[in-house]
C-alpha cells in the first residue's frame, strides 16, 4: 500500500485547489480560471559552470551568476479534493521561488522555499524501553494515546516538477497535470475509494517527471528522473516508472531484517546495518558503506531486552546511562542515536540523469537541479535544446507531507535567447 501511496503523492502534483472543479472517473470535466499568480519562468543563458555537482556536498551559497536570472515567486497549497486525499494537511502553504539558467549544454533551477521544519529522516529506529523492542517512526501521522494529538508522520521533503515530453499529451499546454490526474477514481478500493491515479489518456503521450527526495540529494545528489504514460488505460492503475536503469536495485532499500530473539522461538523485526559511532548526520545510511572496507556494521542478534549484538562482536545497549535516550523517542521527534531505516545509493543509468544539490537554511531549502538539455533518453525525457516553450506544474512536500502536496500547475518555462 505504501508504493501505491508513493504513486498516488506523484499523482497528484500539480492539483490546485483554486482552479478544479471535479474529476470524473474517467474523462476529467473541469472548470478552469486563469489568475494573477505569475505563471512565467524566463530561463537565462550563461556561460559559466554553476551548481550542483554530483557527489559534492553543497554550503548553500548561491553562485553571482544566478544575480542574472529573472525570478518567478508561486504560491503554494496544499487543496482540499473533497475526497480526503490530503487530509490533515489541506491549506499548508509556502511560497516558492524557482530560477533558471542554461548554457549549450545543461539546464539549471535554483529553487528555494520556507518550511518550519527538516524532515530527512525515513521511517527511523527507535527504542522502545516500555516494549523492550525496536519499532520504526511511521511515514503517516499516528495518533498518540490520548487520542487528540498526532505524532507526526517520519517523512523526507521532497520537490517534484512535471514536463510534456515532445508535446506529446495535447492538453497538458492548457490543463498541465489536470491532463493526467484520475482523482476520482476507485484506487483506494470499495471500502476506502480516497485517492486518485495518474496516467496519461493515450499511448502516444508521455510526460518527464523528476522528483527530489531530499535524503536521495542530501546523500547522493540526485533527483530521480521518472516518466508517465498510459499503461493501458486502466481506470485504477498509476502508471509512473522510474527512467531505465543501469541497476534495477539502485536508489537503496531498506534498513531492516528479521531475528530470532536469542534464547526464545520469537522473531522480531530489527535494524540490519548500524553505524557504530551512532553518527547519522545524513539521515541515511550509505549503500557502499556495507560493502568490504565500509563503516557499517552489521547486527547479527538481539536479545529479549533489545541489546542488539554486532558482527565485530561489540553491542548496542539502548538501556544504559551512556545511552540515555539517545536512542528513543523525545518529544515529537528522536534521539540523536535513532538508527536509519533506509540506505541510499546512486541512481543508475537515465534515472540518475538529474543531478542535484540541496541546503537547509534553517528557515527552509535551497535545491539546484541540473540536467542535460537534450539527453540519450529520447523517449522518457523532455527535450529542452530546441529552446521552445516548455509548460510544467511542481508540486512541494513539507512539515511531514508525503503525498499531501502542496502545489502549483499552469506555469511556463520561456528560454530567453
Amino acid at each position: 500500500m505504501k508504493n501505491k501511496k508513493v504513486l498516488i503523492a506523484i499523482g497528484m502534483i500539480l492539483f490546485p485547489a483554486v482552479f478544479l472543479t471535479f474529476c470524473t472517473k474517467t474523462n476529467r470535466t473541469l472548470n478552469m480560471s486563469t489568475g494573477a499568480t505569475p505563471s512565467i519562468l524566463t530561463s537565462t543563458k550563461g556561460t559559466v559552470v554553476v551548481n550542483p555537482v554530483g557527489g559534492t556536498a553543497w554550503d548553500g551559497t548561491i553562485a553571482s551568476i544566478w544575480q542574472g536570472a529573472t525570478k518567478l515567486t508561486t504560491h503554494a497549497v496544499v487543496p482540499d479534493l473533497g475526497n480526503g486525499t490530503f487530509g490533515g494537511f489541506i491549506g499548508n502553504a509556502t511560497d516558492i521561488t524557482i530560477r533558471s539558467l542554461y548554457d549549450g549544454s545543461n539546464i539549471y533551477f535554483l529553487v528555494e522555499w520556507n518550511a518550519d521544519q527538516k524532515n530527512l529522516a525515513s521511517s527511523p529506529w527507535y527504542y522502545n524501553a516500555v516494549k523492550r523492542l525496536w519499532a520504526q517512526e511511521a511515514g503517516t501521522p499516528v495518533k498518540n494515546a490520548d487520542s487528540t494529538t498526532f505524532r507526526p508522520a517520519f517523512i523526507q521533503d521532497q520537490f517534484v516538477m512535471i514536463f510534456n515530453i515532445a508535446n506529446s499529451c495535447p492538453t497538458f499546454t492548457s490543463l498541465s497535470c489536470y491532463a493526467t490526474c484520475h482523482a476520482n477514481s476507485s484506487f483506494g478500493g470499495a471500502t476506502n475509494p480516497t485517492g486518485g491515479a495518474m496516467r496519461t489518456n493515450g499511448p502516444s503521450e508521455f510526460l518527464d517527471c523528476w522528483r527530489a527526495r531530499m535524503l536521495q540529494v542530501v546523500n547522493a545528489n540526485q533527483a530521480n528522473d521518472a516518466f508517465l504514460d498510459w499503461g493501458g488505460g486502466t481506470l485504477n492503475q498509476n502508471e509512473v516508472h522510474n527512467d531505465l536503469q543501469a541497476s534495477t536495485s539502485d536508489g537503496g532499500f531498506s534498513n531492516k531484517q528479521t531475528l530470532t530473539i536469542t534464547g526464545t522461538s520469537v522473531k522480531e523485526v530489527v535494524p540490519a546495518w548500524v553505524y557504530p559511532s551512532g553518527n547519522y548526520s545524513g539521515g541515511a545510511m550509505l549503500q557502499s558503506d556495507t560493502m568490504s572496507g565500509g563503516k557499517a556494521v552489521k547486527v547479527k542478534s538481539v536479545d529479549s531486552n533489545g541489546v542488539l549484538t554486532l558482527s565485530d562482536l561489540s553491542t548496542i545497549d539502548p538501556r544504559t546511562a551512556a545511552s540515555g535516550n539517545s536512542y528513543q523517542q523525545i518529544g515529537s521527534g528522536d534521539g540523536a542515536k535513532c538508527i536509519p531505516g533506509s540506505f541510499v545509493s546512486p541512481y543508475t543509468g537515465s534515472r540518475g540523469d538529474v543531478t542535484a544539490n540541496a541546503f537547509w537554511t534553517g528557515t527552509g531549502w535551497r535545491l539546484l537541479l541540473m540536467r542535460a538539455l537534450k539527453t540519450s533518453d529520447l523517449v522518457n525525457d523532455v527535450d529542452f535544446s530546441t529552446l521552445v516553450d516548455q509548460p510544467f506544474g511542481i508540486g512541494v512536500m513539507f512539515n511531514g507531507a508525503d503525498n499531501e502536496h502542496a502545489i502549483v500547475n499552469g506555469l511556463t518555462l520561456h528560454f530567453n535567447k
